[in-house]
């Protein structure tokens, strides 16, 4: 029904988009879109497909994060290999240890460049 629905969809937008037959039979066209869009059963399906594809993107969304998570914890540093200079930055852009920042000069203001 879907892909039924989306070929009408996509040979009328061809067809009104390539025709040169004029803004009468664009008229004709465009009143029988909205016709079609105004029933009900149309209205439920384009809700439907909308609400679907909406769950999906959440699942999506949560697989990936899972994902990301689980890589971010098999690479995140073990405290051993650590050395004491690296800087940590957490997603705000505050430095989180205290170690130099190379470049940085003893005023925290930005290195001049030569």
């Amino acid at each position: 029904m879907i892909r039924k629905l989306t070929l009408a969809v996509g040979l009328g937008a061809g067809y009104v988009l390539g025709a040169k037959a004029g803004k009468e039979r664009y008229r004709q066209i465009e009143g029988k879109v909205r016709e079609l869009m105004g029933r009900p059963a149309v209205q439920d399906l384009t809700s439907s497909v909308g609400s679907t594809a909406a769950a999906a993107a959440d699942r999506a969304k949560a697989t990936v994060n899972d994902k990301v998570e689980a890589v971010g914890d098999k690479v995140a540093p073990s405290p051993a290999t650590t050395r004491s200079n690296d800087v940590v930055v957490d997603l705000g852009g505050h430095p989180v240890s205290s170690g130099p920042v190379p470049g940085a000069s003893a005023s925290g203001s930005a290195p001049d460049v030569v």
